[in-house]
C-alpha cells in the first residue's frame, strides 16, 4: 500500500513519503522528465523545500536557456473491473501503488513498439 503525499505548487505535482532509513520526508517533482528530489524533518519544511526547488528549477532552466519541462497530466485508461481486480491484486502482492505497476508495464509494452 502507498503512503504517498501529494502536494501542488504552480502547476508542478511532488511525491513525497517518509523514508525510516533516513527519518525524514523525501520527494520528487512527479510528471517531468527533469529530476528534482529534496528532503525535510517535516511536511512544512518539505513543503518549504519543494517550493523553493520548482523556484530554483525554473531559474537554472531560464539560465540555461531552455523551458523548463511542465507536468504530463495523468492519463486515465478505462478497464473492466475483473481485469482491475487482478492488477490490484498484483500491485498489492509486489507491494507498489497500481499505477506504478501499470507504468512498469505500459514501459515494458512501449520498449517493443
Amino acid at each position: 500500500m502507498s503512503s504517498d503525499i501529494l502536494m501542488e505548487y504552480k502547476g508542478y505535482t511532488a511525491r513525497i513519503h517518509f523514508s525510516k532509513e533516513d527519518a525524514c520526508y523525501v520527494g520528487h517533482i512527479a510528471g517531468i522528465n527533469d529530476i528534482v528530489v529534496f528532503d525535510g524533518e517535516t511536511l512544512e519544511e518539505i513543503r518549504k523545500t519543494f517550493e523553493q526547488d520548482v523556484i530554483s528549477y525554473q531559474a537554472c532552466c531560464a539560465e540555461a536557456g531552455r523551458e523548463p519541462n511542465q507536468p504530463v497530466p495523468e492519463v486515465m485508461v478505462p478497464v473492466s473491473s475483473a481485469l482491475y481486480a487482478k492488477i490490484a491484486q498484483k500491485a498489492e502482492y509486489d507491494g507498489v501503488p497500481v499505477h506504478a505497476l501499470m507504468e512498469t508495464v505500459l514501459q515494458k509494452f512501449v520498449q517493443h513498439v
